[in-house]
């Protein structure tokens, strides 16, 4: 993938000062990070676990790892030790690398791992080590996890054979080459993070580094002058918000994750018409599936609304059906495509996603398969919420369902029967008890006392009809 890159003249990475590395020389970094891997002794063969953000020392680290069979496992810091425990204990290997400002939060987990932590310098030692770009179509590029469908992260081990296939269908709609200046809101250990840097690169395209957003960051991207960015809905309200969307050198908006709210995506469309606007629906183990391009998105302003809450039409070269659909036509989105890495034995990704096709086309989706509540692009699973809560002494029973949100499409609201209904639990203390267990994003909006949960015949709670109770 980077071979073709080599000797060319465009910069592949913006430096934070403005200083750019060529091809050649992000090769040339990579060598050192290869050499300095070999100095901590990380063995060929065992993916290297990294809590580490979107920097140029990182793109080098990523190219190291994938070119000596060494490939980058990207962990998120923001995740509790608990839930870090075991994304870790589900891959081989002895250590953890962590930046300086992840350190504290990754030292429990190497201490209940039994792996050895070692701080990322913030630049790796020059060496006269040099990378083979010769690689197998086996060879492993980046190891990424999902984020949990029943709350435990599953590694998606990516393939050097499929990317090609892969470059092609992401960079595509959206323009994306030589001579292109890509940054992604996303964090690092996200698909939407590595996974489209790695797209970015194989593209051609420049990296621009982003590790932390806020809006104040965002502003001071601008003077990197990215032409392409990924942000997600929740992200894009939040700029919208302050005033500071649109930079100057800014072309292309990708998002994904979930739908732009109508109006939010019409007032994009006319306001900011230098800008164009494409959504792509994928995930870690398949992507991209579907993309609402720019075209869509004036069609559906001008003429069809109701495509803004779609997820667009399947991607040239995909195949797509809706299985075991119900009398609505809504079913499990399935997608076939050959830069999938992790589909089924038939060949087929089941995305777990539910949703409807309509005459033209276009996906709709109706929520997740197993209830899995969609927060800003952060998944939260209801049952891993439901364990943590109803372990406080104070909780009889709860349920968790997701609430839509304009700004992050949905949150989870917390259902709560006492075990004293004369004495009900403070929310305050069982949120806190909750937040040091479970990842921030995961910790319920609202709270609400209810008598009973409602079920079905087999005794399962409904949680769409705890959903209906909550007014918009």
């Amino acid at each position: 993938m980077l071979a073709e890159r080599a000797g060319a003249p465009e910069a592949a990475v913006i430096n934070p000062d403005g200083s750019s590395w060529t091809y050649d020389e992000l090769l040339d970094r990579a060598g050192d990070a290869s050499a300095w891997l070999d100095s901590i002794g990380a063995p060929p063969g065992d993916p290297v676990i990294a809590f580490v953000a979107a920097t140029p020392p990182s793109f080098a680290l990523v190219i190291a790892g994938a070119t000596s069979g060494r490939p980058l496992a990207p962990l998120s810091p923001r995740f509790t030790t608990n839930e870090l425990v075991r994304c870790v204990e589900g891959l081989p290997g002895g250590l953890l690398l962590a930046t300086p400002e992840a350190r504290a939060a990754v030292e429990p987990v190497a201490a209940r791992t039994g792996r050895r932590l070692v701080v990322v310098p913030s630049e790796f030692p020059r060496s006269t080590v040099s990378v083979s770009l010769d690689q197998a179509p086996d060879d492993i590029v980046a190891v990424v996890h999902t984020s949990g469908t029943t709350g435990v992260p599953k590694a998606v081990w990516q393939n050097q054979g499929r990317f090609p296939a892969r470059v092609a269908a992401s960079a595509g709609p959206i323009g994306l080459g030589p001579g292109d200046r890509y940054a992604t809101a996303s964090e690092f250990h996200h698909q939407a993070g590595v996974g489209l840097f790695l797209v970015a690169m194989g593209a051609g395209a420049t990296l621009v580094p982003f590790p932390t957003f806020s809006a104040e960051s965002w502003v001071q991207l601008g003077a990197l002058e990215p032409s392409h960015a990924t942000i997600v809905p929740a992200l894009i309200e939040t700029l919208l918000a302050a005033g500071v969307l649109a930079l100057p050198s800014l072309r292309y908006i990708q998002y994904g994750s979930s739908s732009l709210h109508p109006e939010t995506a019409a007032r994009l469309v006319n306001d900011f018409p230098g800008i164009r606007l494409t959504q792509q629906l994928g995930q870690t183990e398949g992507s991209p599936i579907t993309t609402l391009s720019h075209e869509d998105h004036l069609e559906a302003v001008a003429h069809h609304p109701e495509r803004l809450r779609s997820v667009g039409r399947p991607i040239e070269g995909t195949e797509l059906r809706i299985e075991g659909a119900d009398d609505d036509g809504i079913g499990e989105i399935c997608s076939r495509a050959p830069w999938y890495f992790l589909p089924d034995p038939d060949g087929w990704l089941r995305t777990g996603d539910l949703g409807w096709q309509d005459a033209d086309d276009f996906v709709y989706l109706a929520g997740r398969k197993n209830d899995v509540i969609n927060r800003g692009g952060l998944k939260v699973h209801p049952i891993e919420v439901e364990q943590v809560i109803a372990s406080h002494p104070s909780v009889f029973e709860v349920a968790i369902a997701g609430i839509a949100d304009r700004r992050l499409g949905s949150v989870p609201h917390a259902f709560v029967v006492p075990v004293d209904r004369q004495h009900p639990p403070d929310f305050e203390q069982v949120s806190a008890y909750a937040r040091e267990r479970l990842a921030a994003y995961k910790i319920p909006s609202r709270w609400h006392l209810v008598d009973e949960l409602p079920r079905n015949p087999s005794g399962k709670v409904l949680r769409r009809l705890l959903a209906e109770t909550v007014e918009p």
